[in-house]
């Protein structure tokens, strides 16, 4: 008796798996085309790349809201965490809002400026940099360092700059939470800074009212106000004489429209250098929380554009613009 031949013949249901096989690749980056993943995931590259671009100077980053309670505070700690691990440097968060709930309230390591304890003055210039980062309040990531100013002789913007200036460049980002501003108040600490992030909740009149503000900002910056395109203001020189930033170049002034409430937010359409951050719960948790995609890139696409115009600092100077 002859045993049966194995493999020379196959059942109906094989045959269908062969073919499922078959159309298995194809059917999968449909669906990523479809869905926008595979665009999705170049954009986050993209972005990370920008985030973590060399700089060889502290970026400097302004939070301002245009009201209390907008979600200034929120963003200006997200775009911190964000910058810390992305480029995995310090990070000083220097919290000049006069109002409560502000970030030194947040987080618990946080420190008083002027430092209670100084700095003791045999310190080697080699070592002075970590004894500095550590007497400003330095978290549990060993990044993130927070100083709450307090108003000095000439109130907080003498303390802020105090601040800045003996601090700030031993930090590789510097961002500052500011209180709501008046109009002199924006355009007279705007040139200080890389970026200026305007933060606005997400109503369309606040939106309309922030982006008067932002077409005022540039005039006062720029002889050109038709250089600001949604905000963002052009990248000519400042009239000289002014206090601008290195070198002399304009701040990039990015709005940031914050969704408090859940639900679609009733706003204008947004232009292009105008970022959406839409409600996420994880927002409103205390510590390191796992924000939704769209949120998490939202927060990326700030901080990538305000190194970005640090980076474009530099590159101005190589290049003598200044």
């Amino acid at each position: 008796m002859t045993a049966p031949a194995v493999g020379t013949s196959s059942t109906p249901g094989d045959r269908h798996a062969d073919r499922l096989g078959l159309l298995r690749r194809p059917l999968d980056l449909g669906a990523l085309a479809l869905t926008g993943a595979a665009a999705w995931r170049r954009t986050v590259a993209q972005t990370h790349r920008a985030m973590i671009a060399p700089l060889p100077l502290t970026c400097r980053i302004a939070v301002v809201p245009t009201e209390p309670a907008c979600g200034a505070t929120t963003v200006g700690m997200q775009l911190t965490g964000a910058l810390a691990r992305a480029r995995r440097a310090p990070v000083l968060l220097l919290s000049a809002s006069p109002g409560r709930d502000t970030a030194a309230d947040r987080l618990s390591f946080s420190r008083r400026w002027p430092l209670e304890a100084p700095v003791p003055t045999a310190v080697p210039t080699a070592e002075l940099g970590p004894v500095l980062r550590d007497a400003a309040g330095c978290g549990p990531d060993g990044l993130t360092s927070c100083l709450r100013l307090e108003p000095e002789g000439g109130g907080r913007a003498s303390a802020w700059r105090r601040a800045r200036r003996e601090l700030g460049h031993f930090f590789d980002v510097c961002l500052t939470e500011f209180g709501p501003l008046t109009q002199a108040e924006l355009t007279e600490i705007a040139p200080l800074h890389h970026a200026v992030v305007l933060v606005t909740p997400a109503r369309r009149r606040a939106v309309e009212r922030s982006r008067e503000r932002l077409h005022r900002l540039a005039s006062a910056l720029t002889d050109d106000p038709g250089d600001a395109v949604g905000g963002v203001v052009g990248a000519e020189p400042v009239p000289a004489g002014s206090a601008g930033t290195l070198r002399g170049r304009p701040p990039v002034v990015l709005h940031a429209v914050v969704a408090t409430a859940p639900g679609h937010p009733l706003i204008p359409r947004l232009c292009p250098d105008e970022t959406l951050i839409p409600y996420d719960p994880a927002l409103r948790h205390p510590g390191p929380t796992p924000l939704r995609r769209r949120t998490a890139t939202a927060v990326a696409v700030l901080a990538a554009r305000a190194v970005d115009a640090a980076a474009q600092t530099v590159q101005a100077s190589a290049r003598g613009e200044a």
